[in-house]
């Protein structure tokens, strides 16, 4: 059965030329890329990944081919590089299905359809190694976001996102080996995920996951110790609260109240329900918008959000809590272009050597902190080791309950490097799937590039939700559970 396919129509390189009619390594006869390239951090790299096509197609699905050059001297075994969670290499049912399209203004991750036989609609990848030099083909059919998305971010786990990618229309043959139609075959359930963000700041943080927002406001800078009665610093933090539920479209907001583990629950529990109350109260005359009910309840000291053995982790559980459906991103402010990776070119906004000693040779550089029109921001950034040993990376990288104040979920990423919106000085972490994956390079797979030799370099890559506002910000790299580097003044294009 023919299959018709989409073909993205987008070109253009880092300084907007014209892509080469023939990228090195390109293989003759083979269908030309689009220009949208990015890097691979696989083990037996130099590698990248380019898209030959992305676009509606049958059965309200979206198909990507992509093409996976080995740019390095050795065999490259992708079987492990492009699967969905964290199998074993003895794995046999090896296929490419962790390759995702997000949708970021909706909050949502689509990965590769499935038969209700479990058959992926996407690349097996079992035996197909790629030589030094050569190239794999490969494809993805996706279910659909709705008709208004007209652009997406595609991610791969080893890859940088490729930003911005246009869902195109425009036909194309499919692959040789693409033989299941989305539009007659029986399809399981598709696998779409929320996508969740997180910021922690003294007087504010936020967890947003897509379709709702949790606004915790510290207790401490709402009211005096073991008091009710709202601050006048509180009125600040409460009109921005206010002014996100006039943005939103939901009708019911509830207020929390909790406190730490000091005391006993018969103080703790009735001075929650109080400090719920008062912030409802004072929420409900500033907030513009008809129609809009609040919920207060208090809870004591139960469900801390970080650990009360310490004053850092006792200040964050004193706190209220403001939850309304999420309001729609800001329209983005003009900006640079999205990254795209590009032999030879590569682009450098700011550079660092790494302070931590046991980081010592290490060398980060920005490449780019780019906001899309979707309202996410996806920074690029390439390790350098300009040391004279091999590095170990693989879990520096990741959050660490004693810095970041929580553990990772899936450990062994680069979830723990933060980005300071230096205006409000919130502090934002990496985006993560409704399946814990981490919007980041994730580097606990084996095919993962988890160490750097003298002279080696790889880029890794986080995607999160900064606010329309932050214009320079810095980046906090830790280096297992301390302080590797604190780049500031970077901007965002």
């Amino acid at each position: 059965m023919s299959l018709l396919l989409a073909l993205s129509a987008c070109g253009g390189g880092d300084d907007g030329s014209d892509p080469p009619s023939k990228k090195p390594g390109r293989p003759e006869g083979k269908a030309p890329g689009t220009g949208i390239a990015v890097p691979m951090a696989h083990r037996a790299g130099p590698a990248h990944v380019e898209l030959l096509a992305l676009g509606r197609t049958a059965g309200n699905s979206v198909t990507g081919q992509f093409r996976v050059f080995n740019d390095g001297q050795t065999v490259l075994d992708p079987r492990i590089s492009l699967f969905e969670g964290e199998n074993k290499a003895s794995d046999t049912s090896l296929d490419a299905s962790g390759i995702g399209l997000l949708d970021g203004a909706g909050g949502k991750l689509y990965m590769p359809l499935r038969t209700t036989g479990g058959t992926c609609l996407c690349s097996s990848l079992n035996g197909k190694k790629i030589p030094p030099g050569g190239s794999l083909d490969i494809y993805a059919v996706f279910p659909a976001p709705p008709a208004n998305v007209r652009t997406a971010t595609v991610t791969m786990p080893l890859t940088v996102p490729m930003q911005e990618v246009p869902i195109s229309g425009d036909a194309v043959q499919p692959l040789p080996e693409q033989t299941v139609d989305p539009g007659s075959s029986k399809l399981a359930a598709p696998r779409i995920y929320t996508v969740a963000g997180r910021a922690e700041g003294d007087e504010q943080s936020v967890d947003d996951d897509g379709g709702n927002r949790a606004v915790r406001l510290s207790a401490d800078v709402l009211f005096a110790l073991n008091k009710a009665d709202l601050t006048p610093r509180a009125d600040n933090l409460l009109r921005g609260v206010a002014e996100q539920i006039d943005g939103s479209r939901g009708s019911a907001v509830k207020v929390d109240g909790y406190t730490d583990s000091s005391g006993n629950d018969a103080i703790n529990q009735p001075l929650s329900e109080r400090r719920a109350k008062a912030v409802a109260d004072r929420l409900k005359q500033l907030a513009t918008r008809t129609g809009v009910t609040f919920q207060t309840a208090g809870h004591g000291s139960a469900d801390p959000v970080a650990s009360n053995s310490s004053e850092s982790g006792r200040r964050k559980n004193r706190r209220v809590t403001v939850s309304f459906t999420m309001p729609p991103p800001p329209a983005a402010p003009a900006s640079g272009k999205p990254y795209r990776w590009a032999p030879g070119k590569p682009t450098s906004v700011k550079t660092a050597p790494f302070t931590a000693a046991e980081a010592k040779g290490l060398t980060a550089e920005v490449n780019s902190v780019h906001r899309d029109a979707a309202g996410l921001t996806t920074f690029v950034w390439t390790l350098r080791n300009d040391g004279q040993s091999k590095v170990a990376v693989r879990s520096a990288f990741e959050l660490d309950a004693q810095y970041n104040g929580f553990f990772s979920p899936r450990p062994q990423s680069t979830d723990g490097i933060s980005i300071l919106d230096t205006a409000t000085r919130v502090w934002y972490y990496p985006l993560r799937a409704s399946s814990k994956e981490c919007v980041c390079m994730s580097m606990s797979r084996p095919d993962a590039k988890g160490d750097l030799n003298p002279g080696e370099s790889v880029t890794y890559s986080g995607v999160y939700r900064l606010p329309a506002e932050a214009q320079t910000v810095d980046i906090d790299f830790p280096w297992s559970g301390q302080e590797g580097l604190r780049m500031k003044g970077v901007p965002v294009n």
